[in-house]
């Protein structure tokens, strides 16, 4: 965590961990809507900060899961657009420099 500011900062091995956190919370059906529900929140929380020696609060979770839930509707919306290609599943878009500049002022102004 940022002792300056109080965010959380996450690595790519904390945010794997914390995307299998959820998802095993909504196969148990931690999800009854478009968010967990409090007791998976504190399953999620508990474990995860367990593991990673870090004591990150719900609000730090909820925002995190919100900004992931951001980029996953932006990256849906980004290849579904007809003749854009991936390099790899789940890597990078290859689309010409003009169709860029467009989504990015369409998509991702919103985020």
């Amino acid at each position: 965590m940022d002792s300056r500011t109080g965010r959380a900062s996450w690595s790519a091995d904390m945010k794997k961990l914390f995307i299998d956190l959820c998802l095993e919370q909504v196969k148990l059906g931690g999800r009854p809507g478009s968010n967990l529900k409090t007791s998976a929140w504190k399953k999620v929380r508990e474990e995860f900060n367990n593991k990673n020696m870090t004591n990150y609060d719900q609000r730090q979770f909820k925002n995190y899961w919100d900004m992931l839930r951001k980029q996953w509707n932006a990256w849906k919306k980004l290849i579904s657009i007809t003749g854009i290609g991936e390099v790899a599943p789940g890597q990078t878009v290859q689309m010409d420099q003009e169709r860029w500049d467009e989504q990015i002022k369409v998509i991702f102004i919103h985020l």
